[in-house]
């Protein structure tokens, strides 16, 4: 069966005379809801005449407005001229061009076209994304999420009431491709883990509300959302955020991170998925993202293979197009399946190690990989000591020993409320004296939980350069400094203490899912200090 015509200001959109400027070559690439021209240096992108429920552009109003919107909110995380406006497409007589006088039959979003060779999900094949570039990625987005706008309205609109009926409409409009795209036990599998997690983790959900993390986000946070650009501010473009139903917009921050960290898996990179929500985390300061993670990204793969689906009932996309969407949800239905059939390992995991030593870093991917929450002892003194302006000197301020104390008191009494709610936990600190760790121990014993500590090393050349390399990046909340570290080595006293089982020295200069592997291998051998 052929594919359904285009519409005739569509087609004529691809020949070089509807355009106002001289223009070598026009490409169109359709989605289920757009056709995108790209022209040139220069995009044009319109909206189809649908309604999908979801989505409504069905009059020449609302697809102007939605042209308008998607400018305006597209400026916040891509700025410096990018998105250039809103454009007609003007009919006379029988032909059509992009703006003129004639009758307005439609309007395009007008861009310029960003560097296909800086694209997130390009350089990913070409194994071009390194931890810098994932940290800018990761700070970027915390500094939008930050400056975005939050409050009763916003709750009201995305929140958890929100969140939950968004996951009733997918799975009610993923039902007529039962059999199509996603099989009955795979599709039950994950209705039925999503239904138990609404229900246990309701008040954590709710809380979310309370605590300021529902706000106007992005939406659609992929890595071909995501471009790294010089030419633009901050030489970080993310862009193509949703603008046409503020019900997927409006949401909790870590649930637009967990966008891009389920597209990192599904791209088959989970080293960098982990790593970009450790950094995540740590420069926005959200220590229980990690416990809503499987759950966020199950959510955000279901949506992704619900809109692969739905090209599958497109009249205008063409056979191969519609088998390769077929392909690409089927992959994404397994992906949230892998989600939901994932458990969190439950138990207590001290990272330690002096500062530059790599635990923070360490600490935020095994976070990530456990299902844990993340207790940074960085991250709580920035809650609790206003932070700003220059180093301070070393054992003053809010290093002092008594400000030292006060932080490792709350990360203990914190950590000791979640272990009660049964949550597995994660200390981030530097930990390196044994009366530091003494209290932590004890908690584990007290709670009859397994214990972990991991000592974190670097050669001393290894550090300095870190130090001197990551000053001052916005992905870490680290205030290490190379005097620091050499104080701290004076003190450092490796835990002994503890047998063989419950501790691990990881040599941070070694691969990062090298790392990981050797701290889950001693996670899964009992442990000898177990009650």
């Amino acid at each position: 069966m052929p594919s359904e015509p285009l519409p005739p200001h569509v087609r004529a959109l691809r020949r070089k005379t509807a355009y106002p400027h001289p223009v070598s070559r026009i490409e169109l690439i359709q989605t289920h809801i757009s056709y995108v021209f790209l022209v040139d240096d220069q995009v044009f992108k319109l909206k189809k005449p649908v309604n999908l429920g979801f989505v409504d552009f069905t009059t020449l109003d609302k697809r102007l407005k939605d042209c308008r919107d998607e400018v305006r909110l597209n400026q916040r995380g891509c700025p410096g001229g990018v998105y250039l406006g809103v454009v007609p497409i003007t009919r006379h007589r029988s032909s059509y061009r992009i703006g003129g006088t004639g009758e307005v039959v439609d309007y395009a979003v007008h861009m310029k076209r960003l560097p296909h060779e800086g694209m997130m999900d390009v350089l990913l094949e070409q194994d071009g994304v390194d931890f810098d570039m994932i940290g800018r990625v990761a700070a970027r987005l915390a500094d939008l999420h930050r400056e975005s706008d939050s409050g009763p309205t916003i709750v009201r609109k995305g929140g958890f009431a929100t969140m939950r009926r968004n996951w009733r409409d997918s799975f009610d409009q993923l039902r007529p491709f039962i059999g199509r795209t996603i099989g009955q036990k795979r599709f039950h599998t994950i209705a039925s883990f999503v239904t138990s997690f609404i229900g246990r983790e309701a008040s954590l959900l709710r809380q979310r509300d309370h605590d300021g993390w529902i706000r106007d986000c992005h939406g659609d946070l992929r890595s071909d959302a995501v471009c790294f650009d010089d030419a633009v501010p901050g030489g970080i473009c993310i862009y193509d955020c949703i603008e046409f139903n503020e019900q997927f917009r409006l949401s909790d921050t870590g649930l637009d991170a967990a966008f891009l960290a389920m597209d990192l898996d599904y791209r088959r990179r989970p080293e960098l998925s982990d790593l970009f929500v450790g950094l995540y985390a740590a420069a926005i300061g959200d220590k229980q993202l990690p416990l809503l993670l499987d759950f966020y990204k199950c959510y955000r793969a279901v949506v992704r293979g619900k809109v692969e689906s739905l090209l599958l009932d497109d009249p205008g996309v063409s056979k191969a197009q519609k088998a390769g969407a077929r392909r690409r949800a089927r992959v994404y239905f397994r992906l949230a399946e892998s989600y939901a059939k994932r458990r969190a390992r439950r138990g207590l995991v001290l990272v330690t190690g002096p500062s530059g030593s790599g635990k923070s870093v360490l600490a935020g991917v095994l976070a990530a990989r456990l299902g844990s929450v993340i207790l940074s002892t960085d991250m709580l003194r920035r809650e609790l000591f206003e932070a700003g302006g220059e180093p301070e000197p070393l054992d003053t301020g809010r290093y002092a020993p008594a400000a030292r104390e006060k932080v490792y008191d709350e990360i203990e009494r914190q950590a000791a409320a979640f272990l009660d709610q049964h949550r597995p936990v994660l200390i981030d600190g530097t930990y390196i004296e044994r009366h530091q760790r003494d209290p932590v121990v004890a908690l584990a014993r007290e709670r009859n939980t397994r214990l972990l500590v991991v000592e974190c090393t670097a050669p001393d050349e290894v550090i300095k350069a870190r130090q001197r390399h990551r000053e001052g990046e916005a992905w870490t909340t680290s205030e290490g400094r190379w005097e620091v570290y050499l104080a701290q080595k004076q003190r450092l006293e490796p835990a002994t203490e503890l047998p063989d089982t419950d501790r691990v020295v990881i040599d941070t200069t070694t691969p990062l899912d090298q790392q990981i592997e050797a701290v889950l291998a001693k996670l899964a051998a009992p442990s000898t200090q177990q009650p």
